[in-house]
């Protein structure tokens, strides 16, 4: 086999013959900056590539309806690797392959079981031996996909790159955690159970209205108003929505449905991010507490667009439920840590610049 990296670098071709265009892609890759380190993610993560292709679905269902919180975790985990794969250390050996590639089989072996020996079903009916209610069904089988994935990132970083690439992408395994706790808790506690988080949506319920009555919808005194569509009339946590397409529908406001699932969770990332930001203490828990105040606004923004939809809309509510909460979330957490290190950049250049006139000026 011929090739000149010339070649691939200009991208014009000049009558040198390379055979193997795959090696060809691969050449090309390496020489744009991608590592053998990054592959080795890329194709650790393979089951899931095939899940998304085979089962798409699945994905775009709820937090505990289905698995796109994977997709976040991968999300973060991404993010992560590209500032950690600047200082990489491969420690490769003959064990760590082995540890490695059983990781990645673990992985495959779990999803094989789930859909061809129903491993959800059996993990239902385990759950109903324990006293899992029928509401909290669907949270307790799909927690132990967060544990699996948790435990296989551990053990896929750990094996290859060491303790030291598990700590540096430590914000998708707590995203895992994290959601592997709400999840138990709403399969424990569902609905208005449980009281410390039940307590927050009376607040979320006012915002939401106040917000729907400045989006021009009409507030009733009662669910059996004769105002022209669309109102709102509330009731506790019951939200009797007259629509202009769609009629009278009732939503009903739970802790799980109020967001305090994805408050908890992204309020924890934001908080991991900054903590692994170089800054001061200060200015670490400046940008943490801006963090968790805006994961708390987005997550209010997020319900009243839904109730907006409600209001003005035809779309498909079910679609737009699972969907519009991880949009924002994203959007916000890019929108946020790009803000965050752009600032504390331009905060270190001030300080270096103030501390290098000092210098002159002595």
């Amino acid at each position: 086999m011929v090739f000149v990296l010339r070649d691939v670098v200009e991208g014009r071709p000049r009558g040198y013959i390379i055979r193997d265009k795959w090696r060809q892609f691969l050449l090309f890759l390496f020489y744009r900056g991608v590592k053998t380190e990054d592959l080795t993610v890329i194709f650790a993560l393979s089951p899931i590539w095939a899940v998304l292709l085979l089962d798409f679905n699945s994905f775009a269902l709820g937090w505990n309806e289905g698995r796109g919180g994977i997709l976040f975790a991968v999300f973060f985990l991404l993010v992560e690797w590209l500032d950690f794969r600047k200082s990489i250390e491969t420690k490769m050996s003959k064990k760590r392959a082995v540890v490695w590639t059983l990781s990645v089989l673990g992985l495959v072996t779990y999803f094989l079981l789930v859909y061809f020996l129903k491993l959800q079903d059996i993990i239902a009916w385990i759950g109903k031996g324990y006293g899992i209610s029928k509401e909290g069904t669907l949270s307790w089988t799909w927690l132990w996909e967060y544990v699996v994935f948790a435990g296989f990132l551990t053990v896929n970083l750990g094996a290859i790159f060491g303790a030291k690439a598990v700590k540096q992408n430590i914000t998708p395994i707590v995203y895992c955690l994290g959601t592997v706790v709400v999840l138990f808790l709403d399969a424990t506690f569902p609905y208005q159970s449980l009281g410390a988080l039940a307590a927050t949506v009376p607040f979320i319920v006012v915002s939401i209205v106040f917000l729907l009555g400045i989006a021009g919808v009409h507030v009733a005194k009662s669910p059996f108003a004769t105002a022209k569509a669309p109102w709102v009339y509330t009731e506790g946590n019951l939200l009797f929505m007259n629509g202009r397409h769609k009629g009278l529908i009732v939503l009903e406001i739970n802790w799980p449905c109020a967001g305090i699932l994805s408050m908890l969770i992204y309020m924890l990332v934001v908080i991991i991010l900054m903590i692994k930001l170089k800054a001061s203490l200060k200015r670490k828990a400046i940008y943490a507490a801006v963090g968790a105040l805006g994961t708390y606004f987005i997550n209010i923004l997020r319900i009243f667009l839904i109730t907006l939809a409600v209001a003005y809309s035809n779309i498909d509510l079910r679609v737009f439920h699972e969907t519009i909460g991880e949009v924002l979330f994203v959007i916000w957490i890019m929108a946020y840590l790009v803000t965050a290190v752009g600032v504390e950049n331009a905060m270190s250049r001030r300080e270096q610049a103030s501390l290098a006139k000092y210098h002159l000026m002595r």
